[in-house]
């Protein structure tokens, strides 16, 4: 055989050696790869935390599908099902805390609506009582008015009573002096003694009307004095309404505070609710 024959036959098995050996080189770098991700990689990917471990797993699974080995995907499906089975946990306990809440505003709206019924009743007394006290008060300043007129008309009966009585005395001692003398003039006794009987008369008047006055006037006071205690317990009555309506207004204020901070806590749990949803429904990943 000649040297060209011997050459021509052994080219054949240097190419297939040349492509086999190709081949290998091609398999080496996937599995060094391979063997990269199995051993954990680098120190900052063995520092990334679980849930953008998760993420990455869910978010780039269609991507990195045919790339990343079976085994890698199902750790990260397994950590994103904790890891919503945590929030599903923190939901529910949200949502328990939400519906407590909820029953405490309730119950706040309802001691509030209470409350200003009760302001609405106090305010109602107190104008009843005010006008109650005001009518008194307009009642006592008549009663003492007329008490001032009936005792200025008293004290000029009783004036004239003094007067008639004077003259009535003089009379009755001339009648005296007359009555007295040796021969009296009848003429003049007769005179006297219609003189004296006419201030009688008007005496007896003077005194009828003195006691019908002094009887008017003691009606008069036994009204003022029962109207000073009216007008004195409808002032302590009011005072006890206005404290009542102060402690009122109080506790609707400390209600209404109350009542918006658990508004405010609900609100505050209803957006953790809603963030924990939006988390769920990206597979566990922070919008």
């Amino acid at each position: 055989m000649s040297g060209f024959e011997k050459f021509a036959r052994r080219a054949p098995v240097i190419r297939r050696t040349s492509s086999g050996r190709r081949a290998a080189a091609a398999l080496v770098v996937p599995a060094a790869l391979v063997g990269l991700l199995f051993s954990g990689g680098p120190a900052s990917a063995a520092a990334t935390s679980t849930t953008s471990g998760s993420c990455n797993g869910v978010l780039n699974q269609l991507a990195s599908r045919g790339t990343v080995q079976d085994n890698l995907l199902k750790a990260a499906a397994t950590q994103n099902a904790d890891l919503i089975a945590s929030l599903t946990a923190q939901r529910t306990a949200l949502q328990t805390q939400g519906t407590d809440l909820q029953a405490q505003i309730d119950q706040a709206n309802q001691q509030l609506a209470d409350l200003e019924a009760k302001g609405v009743e106090l305010e109602a007394s107190l104008k009843t009582r005010h006008l109650t006290l005001d009518a008194a008060t307009a009642q006592q300043a008549s009663v003492v008015g007329e008490i001032s007129v009936l005792q200025k008309a008293l004290d000029s009966l009783r004036a004239q009573e003094s007067d008639v009585q004077a003259q009535l005395d003089v009379l009755v001692a001339e009648l005296a002096d007359l009555s007295g003398q040796t021969t009296p003039e009848e003429g003049a006794i007769l005179d006297l003694q219609t003189r004296i009987g006419a201030l009688v008369t008007q005496l007896n008047q003077l005194k009828a009307e003195i006691s019908a006055t002094e009887a008017q006037l003691s009606t008069l006071h036994g009204q003022l004095t029962s109207l000073d205690v009216q007008v004195g317990t409808e002032q302590a009555a009011i005072r006890d309404l206005e404290a009542q309506e102060k402690a009122n207004n109080d506790a609707i204020i400390a209600e209404t505070a109350r009542l918006q901070a658990l508004q405010d806590e609900l609100r505050s749990v209803q957006d953790q609710i809603n963030t924990i949803d939006r988390t769920i429904a990206l597979g566990g990943c922070a919008a």
